[in-house]
């Protein structure tokens, strides 16, 4: 008989899930101003810490005792949605709509999950999701930049866009509130996944990936710092505290190289 897992916890050293996943239950246990909107690190606030160890002991234990899949040290951003579809996994904690609609042509399948936002928090208020917007480039050198200008003007005006996220399916929120409001589609379908996510982006806290603030934070997450650390208490038996220390003194160094002028 196949072993079912509970939880399907990005806890590899690839991808972006990881990161999501780890900043989402740092926040939670209190370390939500790692970064501050100034672009500086807190690596030295006792709560910043605990947060951090109280995040990768859980992951650990959760691990260690048989709760997320073995194969879970491996996953890339789409591993997580296969180990949910062939059920392997319980629940599973992801960044868009991507695992639900993969299945809304199969109606019973659809039907036969649920999605949530965060829980609320210990203060018994509603957490604060990050959240990523995706930006648009036109590479240096491109031959119709004027063009592509024009094209992307268009392409963000918001009745434009908002069809274009709704062909998607909603997979991804749009960005405009008062089209939340207005649109039905995007909180008053009767499509439960589609309303849970909405609200989580849209109407409940939000904050902006710590990347906002500092260039540094993408290096932290591009060397993946924090799932590193996971992989020294799991694999080289290393105590939380001390991969933590370890971590946050890494995330440090990188900090020093970008430094923010302050006005």
């Amino acid at each position: 008989m196949r072993h079912v897992y509970a939880l399907g916890v990005e806890v590899s050293t690839n991808g972006v899930d990881p990161l999501a996943t780890f900043n989402a239950h740092m926040i939670a246990s209190g370390g939500k101003d790692m970064v501050i909107p100034d672009g500086k690190l807190h690596a030295d606030d006792p709560q910043v810490r605990e947060a951090v160890i109280k995040t990768l002991t859980r992951f650990a234990k959760l691990f260690k005792d048989g709760y997320v899949p073995p194969g879970g040290v491996n996953w890339n951003d789409q591993d997580n949605n296969n180990s949910f579809h062939s059920k392997e996994i319980i629940l599973c904690f992801n960044g868009s709509l991507s695992i639900e609609l993969a299945q809304i042509d199969i109606k019973e399948l659809y039907e036969d999950q649920f999605t949530r936002g965060l829980p609320l928090g210990n203060d018994g208020k509603p957490l604060p999701a990050q959240m990523v917007e995706f930006g648009l480039v036109i590479p240096k050198g491109a031959k119709n930049v004027d063009a592509a200008k024009e094209f992307l003007t268009y392409a963000i005006e918001p009745k434009v866009l908002n069809e274009y996220l709704k062909g998607g399916l909603g997979r991804w929120a749009i960005p405009y509130p008062e089209l939340v409001k207005t649109d039905p589609f995007w909180l008053h379908s009767g499509d439960q996944h589609r309303t849970a996510y909405i609200t989580q982006t849209m109407v409940g806290p939000t904050i902006p990936l710590y990347e906002a603030y500092s260039p540094a934070a993408a290096q932290v997450d591009s060397e993946h710092v924090f799932q590193v650390a996971w992989n020294d208490i799991v694999s080289n038996g290393m105590a939380p505290e001390a991969a933590a220390d370890k971590a946050l003194k890494r995330a440090q160094e990188i900090f020093a190289k970008y430094p923010i002028a302050q006005s």
